[in-house]
């Protein structure tokens, strides 16, 4: 009769596995071999950087000495007096010669446009027994020269002309009646200064 009961057997007994020579070796080749990939990995990876460091480093070197010689550049740049003066002169003259050109445009665009006004008003106060032999119209004052064959139509004539557009509102600075070597009557008028009579005439 069995007193004992043996519950323990042996499939629950802990069992003892022992490492293998080529299980070591296999193990330590491996681990020796991700500890060499992962240097040399390290290792490229700060080469690099240090290479890009170098070059940052070197083209700020060459931009801060780049920077100092614009600086120095700038600070020893002085304006010569002379050719500012010239400049200066130039600047004038040329603004002169733009002020007179303009200016001669001017008075030429007047003289047209009065010249042909003034045309028109002669021509439209006709008298008869009385011609122009010649007209001066410089922008400012008017100079008209002719004959007639009786003093009194100048007056009549001139007071025609000063109903015109042209010659309202101003003012017939100086008139004169003259003969001259062959008993022509002639007269001069003027809107502008006092005129000169030639010589040998005989005012009237």
């Amino acid at each position: 009769m069995k007193n004992r009961v043996n519950l323990y057997h042996s499939e629950f007994h802990p069992k003892l596995r022992l490492l293998t020579l080529s299980i070591v070796i296999a193990s330590w080749v491996f681990a020796a071999l991700f500890c060499s990939l992962l240097y040399f990995y390290v290792a490229s990876e700060q080469q690099s950087f240090t290479s890009n460091m170098a070059k940052i480093e070197q083209n700020k070197q060459q931009q801060k000495i780049l920077l100092e010689e614009l600086q120095s550049a700038v600070d020893n740049l002085k304006v010569d007096p002379t050719l500012l003066k010239q400049v200066e002169k130039q600047q004038q003259f040329i603004s002169l010669k733009k002020r007179v050109l303009n200016e001669l445009a001017g008075q030429e665009q007047l003289k047209l446009n009065g010249f042909s006004n003034l045309m028109i008003d002669l021509a439209s106060h006709n008298q008869s027994e009385l011609w122009l032999t010649h007209i001066n119209l410089d922008g400012m004052s008017v100079v008209m020269k002719g004959a007639a064959t009786d003093s009194a139509l100048v007056p009549k004539w001139l007071s025609s002309l000063g109903q015109t557009d042209y010659f309202r509102g101003q003012e017939f600075a100086d008139t004169r009646l003259y003969r001259d070597s062959e008993q022509q009557l002639n007269f001069v008028i003027s809107t502008g200064k006092e005129l000169t009579v030639e010589k040998g005439s005989n005012n009237e």
